[in-house]
């Protein structure tokens, strides 16, 4: 929690414990194994390369004991009934698809695994979404998504076509924690020679929606994977000269498919992705 908030008091705050409670306790783990995990300043925490390489086999440990936890707690379903989701992040669009296929297939039990890309050996979830392609996996792209600039209506910006990323530079920028979305936002901006930093950092989407309705700054909004909230009240600009997209993949491991409802569920997936699409 601290390293995905890169912030003490916050991560305290979500693990409804004391912040000195967590500093001792992240100070006990860096004794234990000897080295140094996070880079400290008066403001925030960060992990170093230690820290990286440690967070990214913590992150594959825990996506084992939850689905193992999951599917023990689910042993006296058959196993062929149970499909196992995981997704890079939170989504609106997750529970949507989980509705669809307990609507088309009730007689299925659907797992939702969470906390990053799986790459381990050891254990594969039926279906992955993510926004890579996923080495050694079979992976179908589920979607391609501009990312456009949201301002207000009384923005001074509302009369334009679109925006380059030079005039994005020194405005108010409303942006989520760290995560894929923000990732291909950054990376385009650093293409085009563009350092951004977020004026307001929140991963709620309405706190972003109000703030950039009300004119508190500009924000970033794809184009159809926020699409359960409406911002119809804003105006949507593309970027120049080249516009920014991001790929939703479907990615599965071939040993996988011998599951009896796995390519029920893989078509289903596609079909709601695509009717997604037309509407």
């Amino acid at each position: 929690m601290a390293a995905e908030l890169e912030n003490m008091t916050q991560a305290a705050k979500e693990l409804h414990i004391s912040q000195p409670s967590l500093s001792r306790t992240i100070s006990e783990l860096e004794n234990e194994l000897n080295c140094q995990l996070f880079i400290r300043n008066s403001r925030s925490i960060t992990l170093n390369e230690n820290g990286k390489y440690f967070y990214h086999k913590i992150k594959n440990a825990l996506n084992i004991i939850d689905l193992a936890s999951q599917e023990v707690s689910s042993q006296d379903e058959a196993y062929d009934q149970v499909i196992s989701l995981r997704c890079e992040k939170s989504s609106q669009i997750i529970p949507a698809v989980m509705k669809y296929l307990k609507n088309a297939l009730p007689s299925i039990k659907i797992l939702l695994v969470q906390r990053g890309l799986e790459d381990d050996w050891m254990n594969h979830c039926d279906f992955e979404f993510t926004t890579q392609k996923i080495k050694n996996n079979k992976n179908f792209l589920l979607l391609k998504e501009e990312v456009f600039v949201a301002v207000s209506k009384s923005s001074n910006l509302s009369n334009k076509k679109s925006m380059k990323f030079q005039d994005l530079k020194y405005q108010n920028i409303v942006m989520s924690r760290p995560n894929p979305l923000r990732s291909v936002i950054e990376n385009s901006f650093k293409e085009n020679g563009v350092s951004i930093k977020p004026k307001f950092v929140t991963s709620d989407i309405s706190t972003q929606h109000a703030l950039i309705k009300n004119n508190f700054g500009i924000g970033f909004v794809p184009q159809y994977s926020w699409l359960y909230n409406d911002f119809s009240d804003t105006c949507l600009l593309s970027l120049s000269p080249q516009k920014v997209y991001r790929n939703i993949y479907l990615s599965y491991y071939p040993s996988k498919t011998p599951k009896k409802y796995h390519e029920q569920v893989r078509k289903l997936i596609l079909k709601y992705f695509k009717k997604m699409i037309e509407n």
